[in-house]
């Protein structure tokens, strides 16, 4: 469903302290700032695309509370988890992990 009036994107202090460490892992552990910084913006642009249809991708279901909307976007290696608030019309990006990673212990 794409809509006519632009979503507001918000991330948490959460997403934004777990991207500067994923981004730090690849420059300074990897070596490799290039890589890094094509990741990010590969995240940004994945993020802020959101804005015109943000219920695109796959919802999550969680049986503690069914009332909230949360959605995952699957970047390479990494989940992004976010909620979309149709009232506000915001998308809040809530986290990036690993595929690896049990998320679901994070929400």
């Amino acid at each position: 469903m794409i809509y006519n009036d632009k979503f507001t994107i918000k991330q948490t202090a959460s997403f934004e302290t777990e991207m500067e460490q994923i981004y730090s892992y690849i420059v300074f552990k990897l070596k490799e700032p290039l890589i890094a910084k094509k990741f990010y913006q590969k995240v940004i642009k994945k993020i802020y695309s959101l804005q015109y249809s943000p219920q695109r991708n796959m919802k999550i279901y969680n049986h503690w509370d069914t009332s909230r909307n949360f959605r995952k976007i699957k970047i390479g290696n990494y989940l992004i988890i976010y909620e979309v608030n149709l009232i506000q019309k915001e998308v809040i990006i809530l986290h990036i992990f690993h595929d690896s990673q049990n998320y679901f212990k994070n929400l």
